[in-house]
């Protein structure tokens, strides 16, 4: 293996020279005296640097020959034995600074085929008829001939006699799966549905009696405000009948007839996030809910008397949650409704 690439002989033989004859010059010097010394040391210099162009010239002309002899490259069993003898690309250090990989075999890739969408006949069918429909009115109210609007006609029969054998079997359906049958949850027919809005009513005036001490009203008024007159007796019903306590927020500062002096609004509702107060309205106000030995809120419970459980939602604000309920004159049922579907009834589970 060779120990040094044959290009930097002439640097290395140069350098070699110079070293000796400096040694040698320096012997010398020691030895003559002072007289005439440095005409002398001129000369030996510049014979020192003849020399040493000689041996460079020299060494160059061996390096090219050297350089054109082809250069091993090492083998695996070489690269295994002596692993940090060996760069990349598998040939020796020295050789060469650098080594350029060959290029990557890179293919084209196939054009992505397009998937394949089935659409059932049934679709198919629909579509080309939904566009003879169309297409059969439009010409018929364009040109109403009795042969284009008995075109139309006939081709709607068929659309009508669809959705007629569609309902029927939608009921048959409802009647063999009782799970999916809506009405056993919200009666529809006269006689259950009666009897599901005298239990829930019975149960929505027991919660609201057992919570009142928890719950307020908020009733947004103004001395000039028309349908405040009519809301002020209604809401002063709701409080006698359920005991919830009534606070009454004037926006011009009037008092109120029915419940005599008001709260003059000093900016509360619009901390409450009513920029434009629309009179009459009613929010509610839950006191915050406790907290149990656990960590948790406490769950306010109310039994009814069939044994079934309503909660009331947990108010989880430090100074207590306000909810808006509504705007404009509601009645007393209306009123005591949207109380209960909002203490008590999460989202989704009563509709």
């Amino acid at each position: 293996m060779p120990v040094a690439p044959s290009s930097v002989l002439p640097a290395y033989a140069s350098a070699a020279t110079a070293a000796v004859l400096g040694l040698i010059l320096q012997g010398r010097a020691r030895r003559r005296s002072r007289r005439g010394r440095g005409r002398r040391l001129g000369l030996e210099f510049i014979l020192v640097a003849a020399v040493s162009w000689l041996v460079g010239c020299c060494a160059t002309a061996f390096a090219q020959t050297a350089d054109d002899t082809p250069v091993e490259v090492a083998t695996e069993t070489d690269a295994a034995l002596q692993p940090e003898a060996y760069s990349y690309c598998g040939r020796r250090l020295g050789a060469w600074f650098y080594c350029e990989p060959p290029p990557a075999d890179v293919r084209p890739s196939a054009p992505d085929q397009p998937t394949k969408v089935v659409v059932p006949p049934e679709v198919i069918e629909l579509e080309a008829y939904q566009k003879e429909l169309d297409e059969a009115g439009r010409i018929a109210s364009w040109k109403p001939t009795s042969a284009n609007v008995e075109r139309y006609m006939r081709l709607q029969r068929i659309s009508m006699d669809k959705s007629g054998h569609f309902s029927d079997l939608w009921r048959r359906v409802v009647w063999n799966n009782p799970d999916l049958d809506y009405t056993l949850q919200r009666p529809t027919g006269s006689v259950a549905k009666n009897e599901f809005d005298s239990e829930r009513q019975s149960d929505r005036d027991l919660f609201l009696r057992s919570v009142s001490a928890e719950i307020g009203v908020f009733y947004v008024y103004s001395g000039v405000c028309g349908p405040c007159r009519i809301a002020s007796p209604i809401i002063k019903e709701f409080s006698d009948r359920y005991g919830v306590p009534v606070k009454v927020i004037s926006t011009d500062g009037a008092a109120n007839p029915i419940f005599g002096p008001t709260l003059p609004d000093r900016g509360q509702l619009k901390a409450w996030g009513i920029d434009h107060a629309v009179t009459p309205a009613l929010l509610i106000f839950q006191s915050p809910t406790p907290m149990d030995s656990t960590g948790r809120f406490a769950k306010r419970t109310v039994a009814t008397v069939e044994g079934r459980t309503m909660q009331l939602r947990p108010c989880e604000q430090a100074r207590g949650c306000l909810t808006y309920l509504g705007a404009g004159v509601m009645s007393v049922e209306d009123i005591a409704e949207r109380f209960f579907v909002l203490l008590s009834k999460d989202p989704g589970t009563d509709y």
